[in-house]
């Protein structure tokens, strides 16, 4: 890895939470999964769209309603944070990767680059997704802003 590379990767471990082992990374990350996950199913009435079913259409959704509380800056309006409602969007699409293109599962380890940092990820054999954070695509390359479904459809292929 190239020395700029190193740096920016250390830099975004230093970003990730540390712990004193996995036991208790994985303890304290999948509680925030949980948490997060629940606080979007329990904001998702305020979407005249998104309905949390875990299913891939469900992602298309989930996007639309984000850019729309992205452009008028609502995110507080619904008790959220832009930074807080990405890492749902991310553990969400986590969920429906789970529940919907197994052997999908999740998982949880130390970040290479930074020995104590750790993030929350799901995988399968020959495939792993990190899902520190998820923000869609910009606009001027997703006008269909259908970008989180097609990181879903790239990963659920066998």
């Amino acid at each position: 890895m190239s020395r700029t590379g190193l740096h920016a990767a250390r830099l975004f471990g230093s970003q990730l939470p540390e712990f004193r082992s996995l036991a208790e990374a994985e303890l304290a990350l999948r509680s925030e999964r949980d948490r997060l996950i629940r606080g979007l199913t329990d904001l998702a009435p305020r979407s005249a769209a998104f309905r949390p079913d875990f299913s891939p259409e469900s992602l298309k959704d989930l996007e639309g309603w984000y850019f729309e509380l992205l452009d008028a800056g609502k995110f507080r309006s619904i008790g959220s944070d832009e930074e807080t409602f990405e890492r749902a969007m991310a553990m969400y699409l986590g969920e429906v990767l789970v529940q919907n293109a197994p052997p999908f599962e999740w998982f949880v380890t130390e970040f290479a680059f930074l020995p104590g940092r750790y993030e929350i990820g799901v995988r399968r054999p020959l495939d792993h997704v990190m899902l520190s954070r998820l923000t869609p695509t910009p606009r001027e390359r997703n006008r269909r802003e259908q970008s989180i479904w097609r990181r879903y459809q790239a990963h659920s292929k066998q």
